[in-house]
């Protein structure tokens, strides 16, 4: 059993939710765990509240019982856990994750990350997505060796989101002057 197979089972056995949530409802255990990880991320429980559209007694609430339950032993604290609550929290401030190709393969990159670079490294990079993008379905991988786990669209879908990614920082750097 991995790590992460026992958090869960740690979390609740079988993972299955206590109680049936309608596709609008949010499972309680799981605002109780982004209330307690994303409070390790520094947001306070007011700007949680806003997130999660709840009021921000009810996020204390939540934040609290997950701790009495890591007391408790009912739940483990794990890396992977905030790793993945970090994820939710930069990708609903704008920052979301891109994966994009260059000479030597494929990178994912947050879009915080590739506004740090400078003008030419960015276009060679949008450059290179476009060559990627414009290749024939069949041949791609012939001069690109193909990514684990292989999906034949999904690269394509995440392709194109890295260079509408790029193209928005490089049109917002134009429009301020900055020519990084």
């Amino acid at each position: 059993m991995s790590k992460g197979d026992r958090a869960r089972a740690a979390k609740g056995g079988n993972g299955v939710a206590k109680k049936a949530a309608s596709k609008d409802e949010i499972d309680e255990s799981v605002i109780e765990e982004g209330s307690y990880y994303l409070s390790k991320l520094d947001l306070d429980v007011d700007a949680i509240a806003v997130r999660f559209e709840l009021p921000s007694s009810a996020v204390a609430e939540h934040k609290t019982r997950f701790e009495g339950k890591l007391k408790r032993g009912e739940a483990v604290e794990t890396v992977e856990d905030l790793v993945f609550w970090r994820s939710v929290k930069e990708e609903a401030e704008g920052n979301v994750k891109v994966t994009f190709v260059t000479d030597k393969g494929f990178h994912h990159a947050w879009r915080s990350d590739l506004e740090k670079l400078d003008g030419p490294s960015l276009l060679a990079i949008f450059e290179s997505c476009k060559r990627f993008l414009n290749l024939d379905p069949n041949s791609r991988f012939l001069e690109y060796s193909p990514p684990k786990n292989y999906d034949p669209l999904a690269m394509q879908r995440e392709i194109s989101k890295a260079v509408t990614v790029i193209n928005s920082i490089l049109e917002k750097s134009k429009s301020s002057g900055d020519g990084k």
